[in-house]
């Protein structure tokens, strides 16, 4: 059963949240401050931080817990390839035109869902690059949607049958205990 589906917000939307991205911008607010503001105006839409793809990891953790809700506890939704921070101090340190401040915002909203652990592992200074590996999920089918307050939301009927049905099948553990994507052979 799916979820309905996402767009990219309406012109009217984009053009309001330039507006705001300029105010703050050109404000006196410290860059902590800034940042923050950012975060606000992009955040809790449905179509934000939206799950580009998913882990090895992830898919194996949904699997161990047969796709019930309480495996929220053991993922998040990682900006995989550019930290939120990054992307916002670059729009803060040069005014961004409306075209390129889309382009740029949509590009690195993009996420991957993963384990708490290789987050974690991610922001630790002896891990040094990305999963290699991730499936890809699109987008537009809405799964894993922003949540109202923080978070994404979750069901077993939507998200979780989804991930097994689409990828449960499709991973392994190897003999030194990663968990990896299957092989055509």
């Amino acid at each position: 059963m799916p979820r309905p589906n996402l767009d990219e917000p309406e012109d009217k939307l984009k053009k309001q949240m330039h507006n705001m991205y300029g105010n703050i911008f050109n404000s006196s607010f410290s860059e902590r401050k800034k940042i923050n503001l950012m975060t606000s105006i992009h955040g809790w839409e449905p179509w934000s931080w939206r799950v580009v793809g998913i882990t090895p990891e992830a898919v194996a953790t949904i699997v161990k817990h047969e796709g019930r809700n309480t495996v929220v506890k053991e993922i998040v939704r990682d900006h995989y390839f550019s930290g939120r921070t990054k992307t916002y101090k670059e729009m803060l340190s040069n005014f961004y035109s409306y075209k390129d401040w889309w382009s740029e915002f949509w590009k690195n909203d993009r996420t991957i869902l993963m384990t708490k652990k290789e987050h974690a592992k991610r922001k630790s200074e002896s891990y040094v690059g990305l999963p290699k590996e991730y499936f890809k999920i699109n987008w537009k089918y809405g799964y894993f949607p922003c949540g109202k307050v923080a978070g994404f939301s979750y069901a077993k009927k939507y998200e979780g049958d989804f991930i097994i049905s689409s990828f449960g099948n499709l991973i392994y553990t190897n003999d030194h205990g990663y968990i990896l994507i299957k092989k055509d052979e």
